[in-house]
């Protein structure tokens, strides 16, 4: 390779050094005060104090939106990212949503579009750099209003403990930075559970209309919201909170429920299409038809597990997709090290109002998960996200009655969860990291194209990223293309996306 292009390299790697410090030093700093504050306690286990928590809580919401801050300045758009930022591009360009245009897969336009019309505002604003910001706003405000929800609900120490795993869980760190409709979802999933408990159902409806304007999973918050409703108010108040919480989030979808009959014959193409019998062509998967495959197949629940601790989509084989050295001794630190952090999770099951709402959460998007794994494909984790905040919660409680109970070795324990967190983060810059140096190695390609083909030329290729970097239009492979329908073939046999 070309000097210049190594340095490009180095640009990619190392620019955000000084950030990354801040953020290690950070989280150096968040483990000492917590070792201070717990060894200097009194021999009569005097318990801390709510503002030493609070002020831990911030620090810890602080040092997750600093990691998922660096993580974006490395990060590179790739996977689903590259269809959904280039349907942006396309809405921002062109004044109108998408349909058959080829903007990255050989696929129809049908998601809800709320992503997407966000996304596009940033494009249209900033360029290239306001895509990334997207999810990185939104994932950020998701973690302060999950910690305005549990400050409702628990005290200063267990809404510490619930934070933790929130704000650096692998998954919502990754969702925090990718180019997926999840952030955008859980945000909006969070933010109508925090105007519910609050008693402020209209708000909480219009939250959990665009929660489904973000994607069609978003209206199984519903269930949550309408037992807070039902425990927040008399019978008469009740049934106008159902009302709102039912038919506001309705007629917010309904144009795109609409527009997807009209043009696709399915409002919610291509989900169930086997009641609707909707437009042919299906995009990948089982969509068309029920299985019970998925569910009877130890591969899923190890791949859904996988996915919630950063390996993407779940999948086993990814962890060898690098040459990494002592790879077997990596992966069994980090199946002790993701067993003992997800620990505390069993421990927190508790009877109690409060409890229940977020065991509706958990079970709404169990749901979620069956009908994903009966009517799709093998499922990604990505699909409970929500759920996450649920799955925090109980962490919270778990984590007091887990400390509680072990005496002096609590505060081990605890230090040994701030390393386990350090761990998770330093893995997460490691990842997107490898995934910015292994994308770049193809600069010079993407610029030899722009720079050598006219702007309106188009590529046949099979790549949903590709359109995204070379900046051209495309067609994929297929029996009705011929050879007047493209200009150029982009050919390479070890591209593998």
């Amino acid at each position: 390779r070309l000097f210049p292009f190594k340095i490009e390299q180095e640009k990619i790697i190392y620019a955000p050094l000084p950030l990354f410090f801040l953020c290690h030093a950070s989280l150096v700093i968040l483990l000492s005060s917590i070792s201070t504050i717990f060894i200097n306690m009194s021999a009569t286990s005097k318990k801390v104090k709510i503002m030493d928590y609070k002020k831990l809580t911030i620090t810890a919401i602080i040092i997750a939106i600093l990691l998922r801050l660096l993580l974006s300045s490395m990060h590179t758009i790739s996977g689903d990212a590259c269809w959904h930022y280039s349907a942006a591009i396309f809405i921002s360009e062109n004044g109108k949503f998408p349909l058959h245009e080829q903007i990255g897969r050989d696929e129809l336009f049908w998601p809800p579009p709320l992503f997407h019309v966000i996304a596009s505002f940033f494009y249209g604003s900033f360029g290239y750099s306001g895509l990334k910001a997207v999810p990185f706003i939104f994932g950020s405000l998701a973690l302060i209003f999950a910690y305005l929800v549990f400050r409702e609900i628990l005290d200063e120490k267990k809404t510490f403990y619930a934070m933790l795993f929130m704000s650096f869980i692998p998954i919502n760190i990754d969702y925090s930075v990718l180019g997926y409709v999840d952030s955008i979802l859980t945000f909006f999933s969070i933010l109508s559970i925090y105007f519910a408990l609050k008693n402020r159902f209209v708000l909480s409806s219009l939250s959990v209309g665009l929660a489904g304007l973000a994607k069609h999973t978003g209206f199984f918050i519903i269930p949550v919201l309408l037992y807070i409703a039902y425990i927040k108010g008399d019978k008469k108040k009740f049934i106008k909170n159902f009302l709102y919480l039912s038919a506001i989030p309705v007629l917010m979808s309904l144009p795109w429920f609409f527009r997807n009959w009209i043009l696709l014959g399915n409002p919610v193409w291509p989900y169930i299409d086997f009641l609707f019998h909707g437009f042919e062509g299906s995009p990948r998967g089982t969509y068309g038809s029920i299985s019970l495959v998925n569910l009877s197949n130890p591969v899923t629940y190890i791949k859904i597990y996988l996915g919630f601790f950063g390996v993407p989509d779940g999948a086993p084989w990814h962890l060898f997709f690098f040459d990494i050295s002592y790879i077997w001794a990596l992966i069994l630190i980090f199946a002790v090290g993701t067993f003992i952090f997800i620990l505390p999770v069993f421990f927190g099951w508790a009877k109690g109002k409060d409890h229940r709402i977020f065991h509706i959460l958990l079970l709404s998007f169990a749901v979620v998960f069956m009908l994903f794994e009966l009517n799709v494909r093998p499922a990604v984790s990505r699909i409970m996200l929500p759920a996450v905040i649920g799955a925090a919660f109980l962490y919270g409680h778990g984590m007091d009655k887990l400390i509680s109970r072990m005496g002096k070795m609590g505060k081990l324990f605890l230090s040994l969860m701030i390393i386990i967190i350090i761990s998770f983060s330093f893995a997460e810059i490691v990842k997107f990291s490898t995934a910015a140096k292994s994308w770049g190695f193809y600069n010079e390609d993407y610029t030899w194209v722009k720079q050598n083909t006219p702007k309106d030329s188009v590529f046949l290729l099979g790549s949903q990223c590709l359109p995204h970097r070379i900046e051209r239009k495309t067609v994929f492979p297929s029996t009705d293309i011929n050879k007047d329908t493209y200009d150029y073939v982009w050919v390479n046999q070890n591209f593998g996306k």
